[in-house]
């Protein structure tokens, strides 16, 4: 059996990511190579997860952060790429130096160049807009790319991939962990709920940033709503930012009451949250996939989101396991949260859809064999 030798050139060090590195080095065709342009950026306050299971080194280099753009240069890439002689290079993005110059490194060694890209046209960054004709020069120039789902793959055949050059990788997160851990924690879940001083019967959960893109004001209007005339349901909003204290006093200030601000919690504590919530709630105004909609299909939850989020067409079913709405609609969202969280019927067998949907199309094999579709195809 052939077997690649591949480099994957990838920003930091994503806890999430992990699952898949792993499962691309385990793969019995490729030897894997990844370089992290750095080991962490300064706004995420996730664990650093270390492997011993694939082969990865942080390049030498710096990394430029102002305000919502980030910008890594690492040279050294050059001599890693023309020492490595690899099959095939697989770069993740286009938007900064480190991954322009693997593109023209590879290019000059005759290499096949992958991109791997979540892109979609309606979350396209301040940086990303002002080198789109570059990005464009990319898309056309490599062997292939590969994109998580529906949205993504559209907005590179607009911007002159084709067609047949995509491929589909669709995002997840370690679902093993992820339903393993819920399923457990469910079986306490009364236990949990008075430890965490949630006195509700139901509980609405969002998972997030906590700044401007993400909407979370939208859903805290749309939930005061809801507890008007619904007493016994309460929001948990998990996740710190810059709008954490002006979401809190809005809370004060429109007297809305259960709503419990947790900050930043570890992954254990996350997972403790999801399994005694009923319902999941993304209120994006614009957001590229939204791995937590992954999560929280994993502990078996219905899901809300808006369509903005890069997920959204592939993983929601409306009607089945939850619905999609317009971003930046309070009343819509309203509406919706109430046909799901005041049925519990309706919240279980949606939850259960859920789950079902997370096991058969968005698992670790279905992202290794998009990765390695792309890498036969470049090589073929």
């Amino acid at each position: 059996m052939k077997k690649y030798k591949v480099a994957l050139i990838h920003n930091i060090i994503s806890p999430y990511r992990v699952p898949l590195f792993e499962g691309l080095a385990k793969h019995p065709s490729i030897d894997l190579s990844v370089y992290f342009c750095a080991k962490t950026h300064k706004e995420r306050k996730w664990d650093i997860l270390d492997s011993i299971t694939y082969n990865y080194e942080i390049l030498s280099g710096i990394t430029l952060e102002f305000s919502s753009i980030i910008y890594h240069i690492n040279p050294s890439v050059i001599s890693k790429l023309i020492q490595g002689k690899y099959d095939a290079v697989i770069i993740g993005g286009s938007a900064d130096f480190t991954t322009q110059t693997a593109f023209v490194t590879s290019k000059l060694l005759k290499t096949p160049v992958i991109l791997w890209s979540e892109g979609i046209e309606s979350a396209q960054s301040f940086l990303g807009k002002l080198i789109n004709p570059l990005t464009k020069y990319i898309v056309r120039n490599v062997s292939a790319i590969v994109v998580p789902g529906t949205m993504s793959r559209d907005f590179y055949v607009k911007m002159g991939a084709i067609p047949e050059k995509i491929f589909i990788a669709p995002n997840i997160v370690d679902n093993k962990m992820f339903i393993g851990k819920s399923s457990k924690f469910k079986e306490d879940k009364g236990k949990f709920k008075h430890e965490l001083n949630i006195n509700n019967d139901k509980v609405i959960l969002y998972v997030g940033q906590l700044i401007k893109r993400k909407g979370v004001e939208y859903l805290i209007n749309a939930f005061k709503k809801i507890k008007y005339k619904n007493d016994d349901i309460c929001l948990i909003i998990i996740g710190d930012g810059v709008l954490k204290r002006e979401l809190e006093e809005i809370c004060v200030k429109k007297q809305i009451k259960d709503v419990h601000f947790t900050g930043w919690v570890s992954e254990e504590k996350k997972i403790i949250y999801y399994s005694i919530a009923d319902l999941f709630v993304l209120p994006t105004l614009e957001d590229v996939w939204g791995l937590v909609i992954n999560e929280a299909m994993c502990c078996g939850l219905p899901i809300i989101s808006t369509n903005a989020a890069g997920c959204a067409v592939d993983m929601i079913i409306p009607g089945d396991n939850g619905f999609f709405v317009d971003a930046a609609n309070a009343d819509q969202l309203y509406l919706t949260m109430k046909k799901i969280i005041l049925n519990e019927e309706v919240a279980r067998k949606m939850g259960k859809i859920s789950l079902e949907i997370i096991e058969s199309e968005f698992n670790l094999d279905k992202m290794v064999n998009g990765f390695f579709s792309a890498i036969e195809y470049v090589k073929g």
